[in-house]
């Protein structure tokens, strides 16, 4: 495996980049609530917005795509999610450019993508490490409960060089709540149901690591 990192995904990846990051959380779409694949006109912005780094894994043998993360410290490219919140709460920190937010983080499937979500969160805690900085993920319930994910990422930054014990904080949730109407001899009280959460992929395969953010 090679890593690469890209101000701008060259023309010849966008293809297989944008079939490797559908493959890669295609899930999410029937897990998450809110909307978290971006549309194939937003992930094109998203390669050619030289403020966003992009982190690719390639395949020793073929230079397949394998892994493939985000990251950006100006948070103002990034429409969904509000920058003047980080301003107004850490605004040392906003003005020094050392907050960090990752858009997705995510690996293939089997021996091609041994070790490689590791790799990609080292090399993208590099610049952080560099500056002091603090980054966030954007994680759904689905991710958070069924795969620890904020606990495994704090064991692999922990991990990175220099990074001593990364602390996980929440600074956000948002809850997604629907009313029914029963009818009158149904139960007024039961309990709580919560769709998808034992559903796992739809195709019946193995769940991928992923950060999505």
């Amino acid at each position: 495996m090679r890593l690469e990192i890209m101000p701008e995904l060259p023309a010849e990846l966008l293809d297989e980049s944008w079939d490797f990051y559908q493959d890669c959380f295609s899930d999410l779409q029937y897990l998450a609530v809110n909307r978290h694949l971006m549309y194939r006109s937003e992930f094109d912005e998203v390669m050619a917005d030289k403020r966003i780094g992009k982190y690719v894994a390639l395949d020793d043998e073929d230079g397949a795509v394998i892994g493939m993360g985000t990251l950006t410290n100006e948070l103002e490219s990034i429409p969904l999610i509000s920058a003047e919140y980080f301003k107004y709460h850490f605004p040392e920190m906003y003005e020094q450019r050392r907050l960090f937010y990752c858009l997705f983080a995510g690996s293939a499937l089997g021996h091609r993508g041994q070790g490689v979500f590791v790799a990609l969160q080292r090399a993208m805690y590099a610049p952080i490490g560099e500056v002091d900085g603090k980054v966030f993920f954007d994680i759904c319930s689905y991710n958070e409960e069924r795969h620890q994910l904020p606990r495994m990422i704090a064991v692999i930054l922990s991990r990175a060089a220099e990074a001593g014990r990364a602390q996980p904080t929440r600074l956000d949730a948002q809850s997604f709540w629907m009313y029914e109407f029963p009818k009158n001899d149904a139960p007024f009280r039961r309990e709580e149901r919560r769709s998808g959460y034992n559903r796992g992929r739809r195709d019946g395969g193995e769940d991928r690591r992923v950060a999505r953010v």
